[in-house]
């Protein structure tokens, strides 16, 4: 995500007015960046607190820090009702058995039924089991400047063939990256490209990923000196022309141009062999009391209602989290893959350990 800036510490944002005598929620979001959290707190809380019926204290903070407290709070005893999560945190959250299968409260969230594959399913290759509800979809794409690259590349296997093209001029944000995931599914996505089925053998790459791993070396000779360590770093870089091709998520690229922090002529293709996507989730906190799990699962429907799926998706160039795609104004296409487009571009999430084997050797690999 999600995201021009990450939350990586605690900052908890006003909730909107409180609802006399009401049901109170916390609502901690681990995901969104700087613009996603203004419109939770302007748009999304506000409207779905009232329909709930709820009083819901929202707060942006770091993973780590809410599955501490999750666990440490005991069956029953929870103060964190709601969270928003990114794939491989709620894989996470889901494998440590803090998070309520939503599949019991459906009768309060009939709108979880309009979820599509795989988003309602897994995430981050890890089954969802029920955990986690899909609010947005994302997708990466090969950025460029439009104004320097006439002719940009439409796979991945040509943006390796054609890299001295613009020798100096490409980049990517650095996989080792704590606040933006960018970088290693850029890696992720071209090691694939490249022959690696990404799997491990003993905790080391197997013998799939030597290939691509030379690949990408070579291509990093053709790489500006520089990675950047954020998505916002990276996008600086492609706004004052230090480099003019970049990798990162539509809906970054496109509410940057939005708001002016990334020129017009920034331009963004989807790479034939597939591009990473993924899910934003709502879930519910397991040891929480009963009342307020159930208040938590009416917001969750309301997150999930035609009205904040087609707002979200034209204020925030995100794709829906579910099968809302026709109410989906015309204009919106002009900026976004139709429904089609996008899934069909997508690759398969790379397995997490793969992720993380990529975090701990890049760097020794690519020579940087």
């Amino acid at each position: 995500m999600r995201r021009l800036i990450s939350a990586a510490v605690l900052v908890l944002t006003a909730a909107a007015a409180p609802v006399a005598g009401a049901q109170e929620l916390q609502f901690y979001d681990t995901m969104s960046g700087a613009n996603f959290v203004q419109w939770w707190q302007a748009k999304a809380v506000p409207a779905c607190q009232k329909e709930v019926g709820a009083t819901v204290k929202y707060a942006s903070s770091g993973s780590a820090e809410v599955l501490q407290r999750i666990k440490a709070a005991g069956d029953g005893k929870g103060d964190i009702d709601l969270l928003f999560l990114a794939p491989d945190k709620i894989a996470g959250f889901a494998r440590e058995g803090v998070l309520d299968d939503l599949r019991g409260s459906a009768a309060l969230i009939p709108n979880l039924a309009k979820a599509e594959p795989p988003d309602s399913t897994e995430a981050a290759g890890t089954p969802l089991n029920g955990t986690g509800a899909p609010f947005f979809r994302y997708t990466y794409v090969l950025i460029y400047n439009g104004d320097q690259v006439k002719s940009p590349p439409k796979s991945w296997k040509e943006l390796h063939q054609r890299r001295d093209e613009w020798k100096g001029r490409i980049s990517y944000v650095d996989p080792r990256s704590t606040v933006s995931g960018a970088g290693r599914f850029f890696v992720a996505s071209f090691l694939k490209a490249h022959g690696s089925d990404l799997g491990l053998a003993g905790g080391a790459g197997n013998a799939s990923w030597d290939a691509a791993w030379q690949k990408l070396a070579e291509f990093e000779k053709a790489n500006a000196r520089k990675h950047a360590e954020s998505g916002g770093a990276h996008a600086a870089q492609l706004a004052t022309g230090e480099i003019w091709i970049g990798f990162h998520a539509l809906d970054f690229v496109e509410y940057s141009k939005k708001v002016g922090t990334m020129p017009p002529s920034i331009k963004t293709v989807m790479l034939a062999e597939g591009v990473p996507g993924g899910a934003g989730y709502l879930a519910i906190a397991k040891n929480i009391p009963p009342a307020r799990k159930q208040a938590a699962a009416r917001f969750i429907n309301c997150a999930l209602s035609d009205a904040i799926q087609v707002q979200m998706s034209q204020e925030m160039f995100q794709f829906p989290g579910i099968g809302v795609w026709d109410k989906l104004p015309a204009d919106v296409y002009r900026f976004m893959p139709d429904r089609q487009t996008a899934l069909s571009a997508r690759l398969a999430d790379p397995p997490a350990e793969a992720i993380k084997h990529i975090t701990d050797v890049w760097s020794q690999r690519v020579g940087y």
